[in-house]
């Protein structure tokens, strides 16, 4: 390669590199893409992708909830073997006095016992918290999956839209095409036309509006049903309880 090419070559990889390095060409690029992007895709495909993207998350949240619970069950472990050491050291400190044992030996068995008892009240304070860091884990997940089921629910109202939606279209379409046979192309026929379309827009708008409003009106009722129900149930026990 003569000193000529590599020297342009260089300066081709040193534009490049700024290029690719400067903030407002990397702005550029994500205003082309996203705009690319956005127009080759449905609504609908992107509220898939973020769904799935929302279920890697979950797993790696499970994840992340397993290793905090099983920490805390190490920490309570770890407690009970604690709690068997004092109960061991005491118990030697009692065979060894019955046995006459010499007052240092019985020294060393209290500091022994004595240190025990430190590690349980520390190791009492770690399960405290593990635990409370589990529920805290636990709840943000129950959180989470409960979230992520609504939005697979969402999304099952919104294929059934996007079904109804084209056929509407299609409908339109149809109806617009032998209104346009079956009329004339003057001025006032237009405006005709104009004003069909508009009121059946309209319509549909209206439907999908109305649908929308009918299934969060169901389920405000069915979660006020099943929050009755819950009620009623702990009236029950505490009811049985009284008794």
């Amino acid at each position: 390669m003569s000193p000529i090419t590599l020297i342009i070559l260089l300066a081709v990889g040193a534009f490049v590199a700024a290029l690719i390095f400067s903030p407002k060409f990397r702005q550029f690029l994500r205003i082309r893409v996203g705009g690319a992007v956005d127009k080759g895709t449905t609504p609908l495909e992107k509220e898939k992708d973020e769904y799935n993207a929302l279920m890697a998350k979950l797993a790696a949240q499970r994840t992340a909830v397993a290793k905090v619970m099983a920490n805390a069950s190490l920490a309570k472990k770890e407690l009970d073997q604690e709690i068997a050491a004092v109960e061991a050291v005491e118990k030697e400190y009692k065979e060894a006095k019955a046995l006459g044992a010499s007052e240092a030996a019985l020294n060393e068995l209290a500091s022994k016992y004595s240190a025990a008892e430190l590690a349980v009240t520390e190791q009492k304070q770690i399960v405290v918290d593990a635990n409370a860091a589990a529920a805290e884990a636990r709840n943000a997940l129950d959180t989470t999956i409960k979230a992520v089921q609504k939005f697979a629910t969402r999304i099952e109202s919104d294929e059934r839209k996007t079904e109804r939606a084209a056929a509407l279209r299609t409908a339109g379409e149809a109806s617009q095409a032998a209104k346009d046979i079956d009329s004339s192309l003057s001025k006032a026929g237009q405006h005709h036309r104009d004003v069909e379309k508009e009121l059946e827009e309209a319509r549909a708008a209206a439907e999908l509006s109305k649908g929308t409003a009918t299934e969060q009106e169901l389920e405000a009722l069915r979660e006020k049903a099943a929050q009755k129900a819950a009620r009623e149930k702990l009236e029950g026990k505490l009811g049985g309880g009284a008794k």
